[in-house]
């Protein structure tokens, strides 16, 4: 999500010590009254690919960095209800489909 300013990656304690810190410590200067941490950008951005449907699970799965999608499914699954009806839709044409 966050990029030096050739576009390479940035290690995570630098980032955090001269970057995020001063930048919540500021917030909460003006009135945040939250500490968010780091990864919470980072789910933000996964969650809304998954809510927007237009990315797959195994797209935004390695986008993360997740060595399998596994790993994506059991920390967003509960943002894709209707994943869940569409396998049901899909059995059931399946099943329409014998019986026709």
């Amino acid at each position: 999500m966050f990029t030096t300013t050739d576009g390479g990656r940035i290690s995570h304690k630098p980032f955090w010590q001269h970057h995020w810190v001063p930048a919540v410590r500021a917030a909460q200067a003006r009135g945040l009254a939250k500490t968010p941490r780091l990864h919470e950008p980072r789910h933000t951005h996964a969650s809304w690919h998954i809510q927007d449907g237009g990315m797959s699970l195994f797209a935004i799965s390695r986008r993360l960095g997740h060595a399998s999608v596994r790993t994506t499914e059991q920390v967003y699954g509960h943002l894709m209800p209707q994943a869940v009806q569409d396998g049901a839709d899909a059995t059931e044409r399946s099943i329409q489909g014998i019986h026709s």
